[in-house]
C-alpha cells in the first residue's frame, strides 16, 4: 500500500478530485495549507495551497500519481509537490479491522 500525498493550487484541486473520482478512487483528506517555497514576495511570503493525502494499493499508485500530475502541472513555480511513500499498516479504527498490514 501507498500513502500518496500532493501539494496542488486551491484551482486544481476540483479537477483531480473529480478526476480520482471517475476512477473509484473517492476516500482522501484534504486540508488548506500555507507553504513557502522559491516565489517568495515582499506582500504575500506564503501561498495558499491545498494537500491531498490519500492510501491506494501498490497496484493503482501509478495511475493516481498520472491524474494529480496531469491535472495540477501549469508549467509555473507554486504547482506544488507530490510525494509517494510506502505504507506498512493501514488499520480501520472503529472496527479495528486491517486494511493491509505487512506485519
Amino acid at each position: 500500500m501507498k500513502l500518496i500525498t500532493a501539494i496542488v493550487r486551491t484551482t486544481s484541486l476540483d479537477h483531480i478530485v473529480q478526476a480520482l473520482g471517475k476512477q473509484g478512487i473517492t476516500g482522501m483528506t484534504i486540508s488548506e495549507i500555507k507553504g513557502i517555497g522559491q516565489e517568495v514576495t515582499l506582500f504575500k511570503p506564503y501561498a495558499i495551497h491545498n494537500r491531498i493525502e490519500l492510501y491506494v494499493p501498490d497496484s493503482r499508485a501509478d495511475e493516481v500519481v498520472k491524474i494529480i500530475l496531469g491535472l495540477a502541472s501549469t508549467g509555473l513555480a507554486g504547482d506544488g509537490l507530490l510525494a509517494v511513500q510506502p505504507v506498512d499498516c493501514v488499520i480501520k479504527i472503529r472496527n479495528k479491522e486491517q486494511v493491509e498490514c505487512l506485519l
